[in-house]
Parts: structure tokens; sequence; C-alpha cells
């Protein structure tokens, strides 16, 4: 019966020990993350932030850099296999809107979704593509 006792306990020491040890995704996913917050992403969002994005889900992720570009209070959704204006629709109406479109459709197809704010932009992707992937959206969003 004693020793019945203590291989249970062993038992149960490993497969807690075994729990702690982070997976293989979660060693990525906290890599990209660390190379994100190097590159001066903010990663995450609020509950409000989240309602603003129609494709946001649980298996993507929000990236938030600061706004550099002349571009304010546009918003963007992947339709198929586009980037496509959501809102403000007027801007279709403006002079620009053939130059922002252009910009736009230069982005990596990797981004689900991009919002302009005045002070940052924020972004919809899937964080599993890696490091390699954000690096070519930031520098396809910084060119615009």
């Amino acid at each position: 019966m004693e020793s019945f006792i203590v291989v249970f306990v062993i038992i149960f020491l490993i497969g807690a020990i075994s729990f702690l040890k982070p997976s293989k995704k979660m060693k990525a996913l906290s890599q990209v993350r660390m190379a994100a917050a190097k590159e001066g992403f903010k990663i995450g969002s609020t509950n409000q932030l989240r309602k603003k994005f129609k494709n946001w889900s649980p298996q993507v992720a929000i990236y938030q850099f600061k706004n550099l570009s002349e571009y304010k209070n546009l918003h963007y959704i992947k339709i198929e296999k586009t980037l496509e204006l959501y809102d403000p629709i007027s801007i279709k109406y403006e002079k620009n809107f053939e130059i922002i479109e252009k910009k736009i459709s230069k982005l990596p197809s990797s981004i689900l979704e991009i919002i302009f704010y005045q002070s940052n932009i924020a972004i919809v992707w899937n964080e599993m593509l890696g490091t390699e992937e954000l690096l070519k959206i930031k520098e396809a969003i910084i060119k615009i």
C-alpha cells in the first residue's frame, strides 16, 4: 500500500511539472510577441477595440503601433482576397482615393483587417505566421 502511494505521488509530481512546461506553440508565440514588442508594437486590445474589428476571433491577434502616415480614420476589411474600404465610405469620392487604394493593395495578404486612428494603426493578423511576416507587415505599413 505504501509503494502505491509513493508511485501515485511521483506520477502526480511528473504530471504537474510537465504541465508547467510551455508547448511548442506557446514558445513560438512568445518569440513573435517579443520581437513585436522590440519593433514597437503593442499587443492585445480592449473590449472596445475588439468590437470595432469585424474579423476578430480568438485565433487571431490585434497589434497596434504609432500612426506616422497621413491617413487617419480609415478602416479596411479583407473581403475574399483583398482589403476593401469599410469606413468611412465618403473617402471613395475624394480625389486621392485611388492613391490610397494602391497603397493599401500593396499590404501583405496576411492582414485581415486594418484601422488607421489619429494616433495609432491597429491590425488583425494571425500571429502563428511568424516574425518574418510581422516585419513584412510593418515595412509595408510604414511605406503608406
